[in-house]
């Protein structure tokens, strides 16, 4: 068997073990006579009998691998027959992967200290032929170089010049070609057709507003929906602002790369680009007004628009609370009524965010991608800045800075992004290139002065306030339950009606400013927890680069967090989801329900009744009668009602019980009423058509019937054929000889009456919507006396000129004439004699309510008439109205009640569980993620094309690695601080090598671990023995 170039044991390319395959063969910069695994250096500068030490060049290239074609690397959409190839050359500055051997590990430093870290394979024995005779080589360790080879990974970067920025390096490379992003990434809540499904959502909510607020002012909503309309718009706004919450939250992620995707061609555009702008935003760890206003400043359209329309989604919850609610009557029908102002308000918010939403069309991402891959998890930041050693370069050193030092590193510079095709490699190369300013060309970072470390602690990780957060859940929960028993015996809250809109508004407006506040805590524990975990522990990738709770639904970030065990996040998640519940809960949770109430008050009589024997045909004017009998709806005088004549009365003061505006007042008046005492005759056959009779008022007598009469109707006072023991005699009928004349004959008197009256509260006028009723029960003879009669004098002008009332007296030709339903036609109608005689009692009452009302009989009641012992007492009365109450639900307190304990429950829970540790900076903006991994080992655990590498494949690729964010000592002996790999599974020290002489006696067979360097997964597995010979 052949023995290789440097007897290291690797096996030759015929060997029957495992080989190393990285990529296609490419023997183009190789000799001929190249075989197995070889390295291939510079021609030595030193004269081989020189007594200088010597100082190896660096590798041209690593080993490559004489075989057929390898597996594929990661690659672009736009190389999909990508291959990584062993002798493609390294990216300008350090090493990206596990392909270019960075630089000897602390064994071999140890051993060859006088080494430079660039070259990893500096042993005096690399050169094989040379190493017994080459005086410029030491000769302590002739068997040290057995051990050099532990893995082709190595600890430190190279110290190159391009290791630190330096674009020159010595390589023979083609020039890279910047290519277009095709097929890229983009963030999907920020497409353009997710902020059409909003337009459109908006306007149509807004016009189903206007329909349900036609529907509702044309119908009576049953109580039975009212559960529906109460919930149902708070909880259709709930939604809609939950899902803008991923617009949002990707907005504020995303927006320095979408800045950076595209290259300046203007001034502005190019200012736009500047590094506080971009790379040193930081906008989810500000709160929405910061943001904004910084958005606003920056003239980020996306961020401005997501943050606005948030705002006013969350106007919405509030309004959507109020703009129903049920109103509870005193027969305890519901009704469920609108506020039109509230949902006229709720109709211009939807409008506005549909008009709020249109420049986010044309601001929204490019349908070509703004990167190769997911840039929200560490490992996602990291990958896409693989390739970007200069402004990692840049950041060296500033890992334990705060974010003014890294913001003065990158001061008055500006950057975009771009994607290159270098020379040899196929794959397609993203990086974050600087185009200007900036301090001018860096130097190694040990040369740099160490600056103060700093500190970061957002106000939400403070124990104060968890503590805050439990005393806001123990006051409401007793605000709660108290505000719920002073309802006293269900009779609910007295308040002002005007502010009731207050009471529906003001409990959405606490919960919904104390859920912005749990949201807070809850974004400022996601979006660090990765990084304190970090600090705290030593961490694999999935729980710690690999592991990000930013853009994702609530409940997917509860359950990773759970099964990540991140107590801390799970708590405040939980939090931030009830608390959002809560709002919704705070619809109907007051209802406005009307109690009946009842006042009880006295009324003072201010006038008396007194008899007269004057004739009353003055009482009454032609106004009086057309107001109260001529017109369809009768306008009656005040203190009269019909036919009974009501004394004046007054409201005795009672502040206690003064009753409210807009009610009524219900009392037992004693009133007067004429009445007549009747007997009713009929006539048939003609007889009485011959009668004579004295009409009343006059004194001679006159037929009933006239030559030329068809009907008649009078009122007499005597007539020889009747008795003379009634005062008033009503004929009416028809005058031929088989007609039919009635005959009603009374007597009139005035009667004490109590009658139940409703007064209008506010001027005790009595309300024409509730009928007097008079109590016929407690009739009896009044002390008044009077003629009524007389006041039928006031009645000769009626009709008079009618000439179709031939035949009817005054009276008569009122009572047709008047609204009582009495026609000509009944008078001569035998049938219709009840109802006559009943508009006859009908007419003669109203006029004797009307004469009993003149000043003939009304007086004043004066003082000293007052003060006598048989003076009108006060009249009792009572107020029955109805008083709105601000009734609290219980349905709604007790959820309430229940979603505060959870989160008492959970904020006691989170005092034990808070997250440990302090970070030196906020970690949200590229350049402080960048400052926290640009002196990180991690770079040469990254195969090139990471960028293009999914989460799974980076997972695959680093998952035997433990991470950890702290200080750890570089190669050189610095101090860096940082993300490092402290712990590498996959790079174990070799056995103890045995030496040339036993091994050739041995057979040569060693026991060692291999590497293979698959596209982004790497696999280990032991080779029980390899040939030496």
């Amino acid at each position: 068997m052949a023995v290789p170039w440097n007897s290291m044991g690797m096996p030759p390319s015929d060997a029957d073990h495992d080989k190393i395959v990285v990529g296609p063969y490419d023997d183009s910069r190789y000799t001929a006579s190249s075989s197995g695994l070889s390295y291939i250096r510079h021609p030595s500068t030193q004269p081989t009998n020189s007594t200088a030490r010597l100082i190896p060049q660096p590798l041209l290239s690593p080993p490559i691998a004489r075989v057929s074609p390898g597996p594929r690397s990661p690659s672009s959409p736009r190389s999909p027959a990508s291959f990584q190839s062993l002798n493609s050359p390294s990216s300008p500055g350090f090493p990206l992967s596990p392909f270019y051997p960075p630089g000897p590990g602390p064994l071999q430093r140890g051993q060859f200290p006088n080494s430079p870290t660039s070259d990893g394979f500096s042993s005096p024995r690399m050169s094989g032929a040379t190493a017994p005779t080459d005086p410029r080589l030491s000769t302590k360790a002739s068997n040290m170089m057995e051990t050099v080879l532990e893995t082709p990974y190595f600890d430190t970067p190279p110290h190159t010049p391009g290791s630190w920025g330096d674009a020159s390096r010595a390589t023979d490379s083609l020039d890279a070609t910047e290519v277009p992003l095709n097929n890229g990434w983009r963030p999907w809540w920020l497409r353009r057709r997710v902020t059409s499904i909003f337009i459109g959502a908006s306007i149509m909510l807004a016009v189903i507003g206007e329909v349900v607020m036609w529907w509702l002012s044309n119908n009576e909503v049953d109580s039975s929906l009212k559960g529906l309309w109460t919930f149902g718009p708070v909880v259709v706004v709930s939604i809609m602002a939950i899902l803008w919450s991923r617009v949002e939250a990707q907005a504020l992620l995303y927006m320095p790369w979408i800045v950076l995707d595209r290259r300046p061609t203007t001034v502005d555009e190019t200012r736009r680009k500047q590094a506080h702008r971009t790379i040193l935003l930081d906008y989810p760890s500000l709160g929405s007004f910061q943001a904004l206003t910084k958005a606003f400043r920056n003239r980020h359209h996306l961020v401005v628009a997501s943050i606005v329309v948030k705002l006013l989604l969350r106007a919405q919850i509030v309004l959507s609370t109020a703009v129903f609610h049920a109103e509870i009557y005193v027969d305890s029908t519901t009704r469920l009524r609108a506020r039109l102002g509230v949902l006229h308000a709720m109709v211009g918010v939807f409008l506005i965010i549909s008009g709020v939403l249109l420049p986010m069309l044309y601001h929204a991402p490019s349908p070509r991608g703004i990167a190769p891959r997911d840039p929200t998890s560490p490992a996602g930041t990291a990958a896409l800045l693989t390739s970007s050693q200069q402004f990692l370069s840049r950041l060296s050193g500033t890992g334990h800075t705060d974010m003014n030092a890294v913001a003065g590193r990158l001061a008055g510079s500006w950057y975009t992004t771009e994607l290159k095709q270098p020379g040899r490699r196929p794959e397609e190369m993203f990086q974050l290139r600087q185009h200007g300013g900036g301090s001018g060309a860096l130097v190694n970072p040990s040369n740099r002065p160490e600056e103060p470390t700093g500190t970061y602690q957002p106000w939400t990780q403070a124990t104060r306030t968890k503590l805050i957060s439990i005393a806001i859940s123990v006051a409401l929960i007793v605000g709660i339950c108290v505000i719920y028993n002073l309802k006293g015996n269900e009779n609910g809250l007295e308040v002002d009606d005007s502010i009731f809109i207050v009471w529906a508004c003001l409990p959405t407006i606490i919960f919904a400013a104390l859920a912005v506040f749990w949201a807070r805590i809850d974004i400022d524990n996601r979006r660090l927890a990765p990084f304190l975990k970090l600090t705290n522990s030593k961490c694999r990738f999935q729980e710690s680069l690999g592991l990000t709770y930013m853009n994702e639904f609530g409940l997917h970030t509860a359950g990773k967090a759970m099964k990540n065990q991140d107590w801390a996040v799970f708590l405040a998640k939980c939090t931030s989801m009830l608390g959002w519940l809560m709002p919704i809960f705070t619809a109907g949770l007051f209802a406005v329900s009307q109690k009946a109430q009842r006042a009880n008050l006295e009324l003072r009589p201010g006038s008396h009744f007194v008899s007269t024997t004057k004739s009353l045909s003055t009482a009454i004017d032609s106004d009086t009668i057309a107001n109260v009998l001529l017109r369809e709806t009768p306008k009656y005088p005040r203190w009269t009602w019909e036919d009974v004549a009501l004394p004046e009365v007054s409201l005795v003061d009672h502040p206690s019980e003064w009753p409210l505006p807009n009610t009524e007042l219900v009392a037992k008046v004693p009133s007067l009423r004429g009445k007549l005492t009747c007997e009713t005759i009929s006539l048939y056959g003609g007889e009485g058509v011959d009668w004579q009779c004295v009409p009343l008022g006059g004194s001679t007598k006159q037929p009933v019937c006239g030559s030329d009469q068809s009907r008649t109707a009078l009122v007499a006072s005597s007539c020889s054929q009747l008795s003379s023991k009634y005062s008033l005699k009503y004929i009416w009928g028809s005058c031929s000889d088989d007609g039919m004349i009635s005959v009603m004959m009374c007597n009139q008197s005035v009667v004490d009456v109590d009658v139940l009256t409703t007064f209008r509260t506010e001027d005790l006028s009595i309300n024409t919507n509730a009928i007097p009723i008079v109590n016929a029960s407690s009739e009896s003879p009044s002390d008044v006396a009077a003629d009524i009669t007389s006041v039928y004098e006031a009645l000769a002008n009626v009709g008079a000129d009618n000439k179709a009332m031939n035949g009817l007296d005054a009276f008569f030709r009122t009572l047709v004439l008047s609204r009582l339903q009495t026609t000509l036609e009944r008078i001569a109608m035998p049938e219709r004699q009840n109802s006559v005689s009943q508009a006859i009692h009908q007419l003669h009452g109203i006029l004797a309510a009307q004469a009993i009302n003149s000043d003939l009989i009304r007086r004043p009641l004066s003082s000293k008439l007052r003060a006598r012992d048989d003076s009108p007492t006060d009249i009792p009365a009572s107020v029955d109205y109805v008083l709105p109450r601000l009734m609290q639900g219980s349905v709604q307190s007790f959820v309430l009640i229940g979603l505060l304990g959870f989160t008492l429950a959970f904020g006691l829970l989170s005092l034990r569980t808070a997250s440990r540790g302090t970070l030196s900076k906020s970690p949200g903006s590229i350049a402080a993620q960048a400052s926290l991994v640009a002196d990180s080992t991690l770079w040469w655990r990254l195969p090139d094309g990471a960028e293009w590498m999914e989460d799974d494949d980076l997972a695959r690729c680093l998952r035997r690695r433990t991470f950890h964010l702290g200080w750890s000592k570089g190669a050189a002996g610095t101090r860096s601080y940082g993300i490092g790999i402290v712990q590498d599974e996959g790079k174990a020290a070799r056995p103890p090598m045995v030496s040339q002489t036993s091994a050739d006696k041995s057979g040569g067979l060693v026991s060692g671990r291999y590497i293979s360097m698959a596209p982004g997964v790497y696999s280990y597995g032991d080779v029980a023995t390899y040939e030496k010979s």
